[in-house]
């Protein structure tokens, strides 16, 4: 029986990947997920211990409990046969599989463990058959009851790429999937039902390889060096370095597209899926498409219809994805979802699963029966009744919760909708915070020489200061008491399709007040300052008031803009008294020279020319439209779930740990 939350898990050569996958009223969506290194060594027979590592690692970080765990045994420990039954063998189709097993498999049966896939064929009915040693399924099953994992399911990596892709893309025709791992390529091929898949061994660890070799690097230095060629300043050199592996990688496949075109009668591949960080390497997809010239080449760079739980860190999964195909291939199994549904896990183990979901039931029926047993016994007559009006209460029952059954439905429906709700509305609250923050960093911000800009050193005064992430509207209503309200109105940074506002919508035909409610959480944070500049030197001030701005880290974008002409200010022209050393408006002529005391020394005389009463300064207003982005708190702008795409697409930045 399919379960409604389930662990994926891929125990690769080099990391063990996995999912947390939990089916929705409209398909699925991941939880959870995780990728744990495999300590790299060079002697293979410790491999067990590292495994084991990666493992503690991963159940000490997730809780797993009593959830199914579905596991992936690797391609090339699959024993994998095609063949074709004749018409009308459908009745008895399990003992014709068991008879061909027998002549098919090159092992007693008593030590693998098989199973098979039907598909249609034109000749008859198509048999594909997968067998895997006991010794290795064991070995498996150890491993996971070591760490108390509850497994439901052994599935081969190749049919869990191939139940990705099914679901995934649901392609049409032939399809091929080309999955890059440490040591091999998983080389899958499917057909409607019909699948045919072998491993072929070369893969990102010759890459790895040729650059330790080349440039005298650790392994681990020249993996990261891989990773990360994008950002190195000798990416031509190394790009170089690993033309031939890639090339030589290329040839390996185009051979083995040969080799599976011979034995398919014909049929051709009409799509290929790239998934792995090996084809994300620059060049590398153009080589293949160069060398394969079978069918068009896609790397899968996200996610159609499997959903992500708005928890996981969008960024962190998007460099992690291309290693996860298998991990969800696993987990859309063990929802019930796949095309495919093959489990290897031994028989006995079936029956030990089956027998302890229903020990707590037997156990409870069997006191049930003897509890009515002992009680028939002494009110034989009462016990009819009572049975027949429990049973009708039984049946009431059943149908109050097919009801509630019903309206839970209903009531979880719209409940990932409400999640983003939440998530917008809880924004509101930390603007308080956040806003408060911000009004010392600007109405204090210093100059270069760490003085105040805004005073009278600069010529420059802070009149008004509006913050908020509400947006504005074509009027100026919200606005400053003080500011240039109407002067505001017109603004390219807050209307028009070069404003602040345009990722949200269509500010051209639409003003941005009238968003939906829901909406207003996700603006961004808009600053308007407001003041006043004297206007011989506004152009130079305002010019430092744009440089200084820039350089707060918060600040995302800067418009300045000013009024032809603002408020013009007269300043008094006062005059120092040097009989008393104070200060007072001039005369209209000089004043006559003070007469010192007797043995004081004479008073500097007193210039003889008119002073000037006053003195008459112009300003200019100027609004600063600031964008301010919090790093802790950054604004939430519309985000297009990435699907399969083209091979002439940028590659995704180098993993990140």
């Amino acid at each position: 029986m399919a379960a409604n939350t389930v662990w994926g898990l891929d125990i690769g050569n080099s990391a063990i990947k996995a999912i947390k996958i939990v089916r929705t009223a409209d398909g699925c969506k991941i939880d959870e997920f995780d990728i744990v290194d495999i300590p790299v060594s060079e002697d293979e027979k410790d491999r067990p211990q590292r495994v084991r590592a990666a493992l503690q690692t991963l159940t000490t970080n997730h809780r797993f409990g009593s959830d199914p765990v579905h596991v992936a045994v690797p391609g090339n420990v699959c024993l994998h046969r095609e063949f074709q039954l004749p018409p009308g063998s459908e009745d008895k189709l399990a003992d014709l599989v068991q008879y061909e097993a027998k002549q098919q498999i090159p092992f007693p049966l008593e030590q693998v463990e098989w199973g098979f896939e039907r598909y249609d064929d034109p000749n008859g009915v198509g048999v594909a058959l997968i067998a895997v040693r006991k010794n290795d399924i064991q070995d498996l099953l150890a491993l996971a009851e070591a760490f108390r994992l509850n497994v439901r399911g052994i599935t081969p990596s190749a049919l869990a790429l191939f139940n990705f892709c099914q679901y995934e893309f649901k392609p049409d025709g032939t399809a091929l999937i080309l999955d890059a791992g440490a040591k091999g390529i998983d080389f899958v091929v499917m057909n409607k039902r019909q699948i045919y898949f072998r491993t072929i061994q070369i893969a990102g660890r010759e890459i790895t390889r040729v650059l330790e070799n080349k440039f005298k690097l650790p392994y681990e230095k020249a993996e990261e060096l891989k990773r990360n060629v994008t950002k190195s300043p000798q990416a031509d050199k190394i790009l170089s370095v690993i033309e031939p592996t890639m090339r030589q990688m290329g040839a390996e496949v185009q051979r083995t597209i040969g080799f599976y075109k011979s034995k398919a009668r014909g049929q051709r591949i009409q799509q290929c899926y790239l998934l792995g960080h090996t084809f994300r390497l620059p060049k590398m997809a153009e080589y293949l498409q160069t060398q394969v010239r079978e069918a068009p080449f896609l790397l899968v760079e996200g996610l159609q219809r499997v959903k992500l739980d708005y928890s996981i860190n969008a960024e962190v999964w998007n460099t992690e994805f291309p290693t996860m195909a298998v991990a969800i291939g696993l987990g859309i199994q063990g929802l019930g979802l796949s095309e495919l549904t093959l489990n290897l896990i031994p028989q006995l183990k079936k029956e030990e699963i089956a027998r302890a979901k229903w020990k707590g039931w037997l156990a409870a029926s069997a006191a049930a029966i003897l509890a009515t047993l002992g009680y028939s016994y002494v009110e034989a007559g009462k016990a009819s009744e009572k049975y027949q009006e429990r049973l009708k209460e039984v049946e009431v029952a059943e149908k109050e919760a097919n009801k509630y059954q019903d309206e839970e439905q209903k009531a979880i429906a719209g409940l990932p909708e409400q999640e983003l709700l939440l998530k917008r509305y809880t924004r509101v609250a930390h603007d308080a915070g956040k806003l408060v923050q911000a009004f010392p960093r600007l109405a204090g911000l210093r100059t270069a020489e760490n003085k105040p800009f805004f005073g009278p050193d600069n010529k420059i005064l802070l009149t008004s200061l509006y913050i908020s992430r509400i947006p504005f509207g074509a009027k100026p209503d919200g606005l400053p008491e003080g500011a240039d309200r109407g002067s505001l109105k017109n603004s390219e940074a807050l209307h028009g399709g070069k404003s602040f506002y345009a990722p949200l919508g269509n500010p051209r035909t639409a003003d941005p007040s009238t968003l939906p409610a829901e909406s207003r959480p996700d603006v961004p944070v808009v600053v308007v300052m407001t003041g006043e500049v004297e206007s011989a030197v506004a152009l130079q001030t305002l010019s430092k008031l744009e440089e200084a701005l820039r350089k707060l880290e918060e600040v995302k974008d800067v418009r300045i803009e000013r009024t032809d002409a603002g408020p013009a200010y007269v300043e008094p022209q006062l005059e120092y008294n040097w009989t008393d050393g104070t200060l007072k408006p001039p005369s209209d002529k000089a004043a006559a020279p003070a007469v010192p005391a007797a043995g004081a020394p004479a008073a500097p005389a007193a210039p003889a020319a008119d002073v000037p009463k006053e003195k008459k300064i112009q300003a200019v207003l100027f609004h600063a439209i600031i964008r301010w982005n919090d790093k802790s708190d950054p604004d939430l702008e519309p985000v297009e779930t990435a699907g399969p795409a083209p091979t002439e697409k940028k590659p995704a930045p180098g993993r990140k740990r």
